[in-house]
């Protein structure tokens, strides 16, 4: 029904924006993923759109920054007992590259990471997604993958103690690329190190 919606960005509350469209706001949920790329209030924005109809919350808009993005959560969607709100949880959580890169190595801790999903849960993903989500073509571009096997283990290792996967990914790859480590040890004690230092 709908592809997309351009127009005035005039309000945005994670997890709710409305735009403006030719003087008709609509308002759409949009993951955390896209909610941090937002332009400010009173500037253009075109977001990509899923339509969803259910008896219990009506019409609902979702909005999306990129393709992929929107194809993850139609992915999502045909999960059994996957909803918008798990869908959405995941792509506020993961970027669209971690989470196809977690399902193609069977990485259950890091999807379990998400709110929401159990273990059970996210091995029900693994094996419902393994076989259709390569055609997102995505996981080439997740820069902790181009960084090599300790960078992969290390973000692994602090995802399943608990840390953000978002936070986690932007440390380490600053790390990586300013000093070389000998093993993922190293590089998870430094991460957590520099974790702290922004939490005080």
């Amino acid at each position: 029904m709908y592809a997309y919606l351009e127009g005035i960005l005039a309000e945005k509350n994670h997890p709710l924006v409305v735009i403006d469209c030719a003087g008709v706001g609509y308002e759409l949920s949009v993951p955390m993923s896209t909610f941090e790329k937002l332009p400010a209030r009173g500037e253009n924005l075109k977001l990509l759109v899923h339509y969803q109809f259910t008896e219990t919350d009506g019409a609902r808009l979702f909005g999306f920054l990129s393709q992929q993005e929107k194809d993850l959560f139609r992915l999502l969607l045909g999960v059994s007992k996957i909803g918008p709100r798990t869908a959405m949880a995941v792509l506020s959580t993961l970027s669209a590259a971690d989470f196809e890169r977690a399902v193609l190595e069977g990485n259950i801790s890091m999807i379990a990471s998400v709110p929401g999903l159990g273990k059970k849960s996210a091995e029900r993903l693994v094996l419902e997604l393994k076989d259709k989500i390569g055609g997102l073509g995505v996981a080439g571009a997740n820069p902790v993958s181009r960084l090599g096997g300790i960078t992969e283990d290390a973000f692994s290792a602090l995802i399943t103690l608990g840390y953000s996967p978002q936070d986690v990914r932007n440390f380490l790859t600053k790390l990586a690329q300013t000093k070389k480590y000998n093993s993922a040890e190293e590089l998870v004690k430094d991460t957590i190190k520099e974790l702290h230092k922004r939490a005080k």
